[in-house]
């Protein structure tokens, strides 16, 4: 390549040898033509490419496309060259003094998701594009690839209605642009959600180019012709709430590290003023984390979750994470975000990390849907402080606690009080089964040291003031059943009715026999490894309940729980109470209460979620026999259940209740024998959780009980602090904590410090979390870690 002319195309027949390769700068030769220009002209700088520095064979066919981008690798930025070729190879390329350096290819032989598409069908790659760490790839059978550049996996196909090649890819204005082989524009958000095309006439579109400062987008076409295309319109309905399309979130996090300098006056300033000026950069965080709708199990929302993943790791680069990174281990999955803070005596940091004790941090980015939108007071994806609360999907399950927890470590960190390394694993699928979390840990054990404590925050306090330690929640148990017909198809009552089975009347009968009226379970040993209940925990028991109907008599949970002036009505007791009327009421609502949280925390259930038929005909036409039915169920299990036991025993009993139902109808008479068709029963039976329960006794429960008290000291009476927190459980399961404990034993313990409040509403419409609540947590977690390592 030369930045002179060119004799062979200008049309001289004499031949002029060009070489191509690494460009350096060169003084002009003279030859006998040269001497023949004018004199004066001036001297033109020219480059050389030498055959030393080319790359032969970088690919073994044709090289469409080339990109140049920075890409964060090994936790650091650098500089990366992309090459995609006809052989379907993305690859690639550091550019050093000498020339290329492979560092990378894209292994699409290996690479298999739920989106569809295939090397098979996709070798050629025509055009490359990069957005933040996302790389798109455009391919011959119209289709286009996304990939994490984070975790190295295609983690999408995008899938056009047409097979035409995809030549020119460009990014714009949050949008992506495709250029196709039959002269259509498409344009994607930055969701991954296609928001129409352009028709550019016949001719294939074979480049693409967006005006830097202007909604433009410049084209150009096999027929020579250059075209201008006005995208201002599709730019400003991305913006618009109002419009049919789904607003943008920012691509990029719009936390900006602060510099050394204030990083010194914010350490050196008065404690009051430092909290308040770290409590701002918090809320700053979250309001702009919980703007990414990053819900999981969405395939539309997946790059939502993306971003909001990418967004934890580039904020704990910034909060001075010795390391923070992407690791995932399947395509399909959203990625787990790491973290590492090294502890701050440089002793503590000798041992290799795969031998280092550490505290594991543990907690998920993504959020429930938002539901009925209608329900909300605010918009549920803007956080909207009100009343001391913070509204907003995910401030309270999870997104909150993570930034707390993260925010207080990271100014341990950097005040030199950080006795351990603390590892954080945030991931991105625990809304969705945890899909993913146990083959990445497995994959990356290395990275997490020797937990001694994991530490996480997925609890509610008990009432609204009272703080609270949980220490044991329930397993769980998942079933799907499904009976079906021989028969295909729906029938007419009136026509087939009694000449047909009727898989929806079996399944009645089969869930019917699962648990008697009163809810006990009718599984025939259900029962047997139940652990008795000891004289210490039901004298616990009693006294929690007296405390909370004594203190917390406006929580959710004793408002529900209080006779209603109707049941005193039918009770016998008058309007205006007389002061023992008043006191057996208080008695039966204590006794109420014990019972409910004996059932709830301390005994295994069994809950019939929802039945339904097999189309939405039989749904809603009443004069139709359904040709199938079906019903998921779940099991909550408690210590000292097998979940492995409890889920086949219940697999057994479902199995043996369905062929006793059939025997019972071939041995009633004759006409049941003449049935035209016969039922078939399909069951998937899955343990889910196991359950947990740590001892509240240990040294480690006592320093997080102190770090609670300690931190709400002064706000209630001296004499109530004896019972702060209140030790309690949850009725609900999180399989990541037997699981983590399982897998770091023997020596890591989980500790559950919640910061919400019983009104929380997570899962639910307007979710909140108390301001407070929220800057204490960070305060109790500061407490705990500070001199973890003595009770260790």
């Amino acid at each position: 390549m030369a930045a002179r002319r060119s004799r062979f195309f200008d049309g001289s027949t004499d031949p002029i040898a060009v070489c191509a390769s690494y460009m350096t700068s060169d003084s002009r030769p003279s030859s006998p033509a040269d001497s023949a220009e004018p004199a004066d002209e001036p001297a033109e700088e020219h480059y050389v490419v030498f055959e030393s520095t080319i790359t032969h064979y970088a690919h073994s066919g044709y090289v469409y496309s080339i990109l140049l981008g920075n890409v964060v690798r090994n936790s650091r930025e650098e500089e990366i060259l992309f090459s995609a070729a006809s052989d379907g190879d993305i690859k690639m390329w550091r550019i050093s003094g000498t020339g290329l350096e492979e560092v990378g290819v894209l292994d699409r032989n290996t690479v298999s998701d739920s989106y569809g598409g295939g090397v098979d069908d996709d070798v050629c790659i025509h055009s490359l594009a990069l957005n933040d760490e996302l790389l798109f790839a455009g391919l011959q059978s119209g289709g286009i690839e996304v990939w994490d550049l984070e975790t190295m996996q295609r983690i999408r196909t995008l899938a056009s209605n047409s097979s035409a090649n995809v030549f020119s890819l460009v990014v714009h204005g949050h949008c992506l642009y495709s250029g196709a082989s039959d002269g259509t524009i498409r344009a994607w958000s930055s969701d991954l959600q296609p928001l129409g095309w352009i028709a550019g006439g016949s001719d294939s579109v074979l480049a693409l180019v967006a005006a830097a400062d202007d909604d433009l987008l410049i084209s150009g076409t096999d027929d020579g012709a250059i075209a201008f295309w006005d995208v201002s319109a599709i730019v400003a309905s991305l913006g618009d709430p109002a419009s049919g399309s789904a607003r943008v979130s920012v691509i990029s996090p719009h936390i900006h590290p602060k510099d050394s300098s204030e990083q010194q006056q914010l350490m050196s300033g008065p404690v009051p003023q430092r909290r308040r000026q770290r409590g701002r950069r918090m809320l700053q965080a979250l309001d702009q984390w919980v703007r990414l709708k990053s819900v999981s199990g969405v395939p539309e929302l997946q790059s939502e979750c993306r971003r909001a993943a990418r967004f934890l790791k580039d904020l704990m680069r910034q909060l001075g994470a010795a390391d923070a990174r992407l690791i995932s281990s399947t395509p399909s999955s959203n990625p787990l975000v790491y973290g590492r803070f090294d502890a701050s005596v440089a002793a503590a940091n000798t041992q290799p990390l795969a031998e280092r004790p550490t505290v594991f941090v543990y907690g998920h980015y993504d959020v429930m849907p938002a539901g009925d939108e209608t329900q909300w007071r605010t918009r549920p994806f803007e956080m909207v402080g009100r009343d001391g609360y913070l509204y907003g999907r995910g401030v309270s399950d999870d997104k909150g606690p993570v930034l707390a927890t993260l925010f207080a470590i990271s100014e341990l960190a950097k005040a030199g009080q950080l006795p351990m390394t603390v590892v954080f694993c945030i991931e991105g699928e625990e809304e969705h089964g945890s899909v993913g979390l146990h083959e990445t840990m497995e994959e990356y054990r290395a990275l997490f040291g020797v937990p001694r404590l994991i530490l996480l925050s997925l609890s509610y306090w008990l009432g609204e003031s009272t703080p609270c330690l949980t220490y044991g929640m329930r397993g769980s148990i998942r079933a799907n059943l499904r009976i079906e017909s021989t028969r295909k198809a729906d029938v007419h009552a009136g026509v087939w009715g009694g000449a047909v089975n009727e898989p929806l009347t079996c399944l009645s009968h089969v869930l019917s026999r699962l648990a008697d009226p009163s809810g006990r379970v009718l599984i025939p040993g259900f029962h047997d490894g139940v652990r008795a209940v000891s004289a210490k925990e039901e004298e616990a028991m009693h006294n929690l309940v007296h405390w909370i109907t004594d203190k917390e008599a406006r929580a959710p949970l004793v408002t529900r729980t209080v006779l209603s002036p109707m049941a005193d009505a039918a009770a016998g007791f008058d309007a205006q109470k007389t002061q023992s009327q008043t006191a057996v009421v208080d008695r039966r609502a204590q006794a109420d209460l014990y019972s409910q949280l004996m059932q709830r925390w301390r005994f295994p259930t069994l809950t019939v979620h929802h039945m339904d038929v097999s189309t939405v005909a039989a749904r809603n036409n009443a004069t139709l026999v359904p040709a199938a039915a079906q019903a998921s169920l779940s099991v909550r299990v408690v210590p000292d259940q097998s979940i492995d036991d409890i889920a086949a025993k219940l697999r057994q009993h479902i199995e043996s209740v369905f062929a006793d139902i059939k025997t019972q109808r071939d041995q009633s008479g004759d006409d049941s024998r003449a049935m035209l068709d016969d039922l078939k029963l399909h069951l998937d039976v899955r343990p889910n959780a196991h359950w947990w329960l740590a001892d509240p006794d240990t040294p480690v429960y006592q320093a997080a009980a102190a770090a609670i008290r300690a931190e709400w000291q002064g706000a209630a009476k001296e004499a109530d602090m004896v019972h702060v927190p209140l030790l309690i459980r949850e009725g609900g399961s999180i399989p990541a904590v037997p699981w983590l404990e399982s897998f770091f034993a023997p020596h890591a313990v989980a500790v559950n410090l919640p910061m919400g409040q019983s009104s929380d509403n997570a899962h639910l419409d307007n979710e909140r979390i108390s301001l407070e609540n929220l800057m204490r947590g960070r305060q109790i977690i500061q407490r705990l870690v500070k001199d973890i390592d003595r009770v260790l």
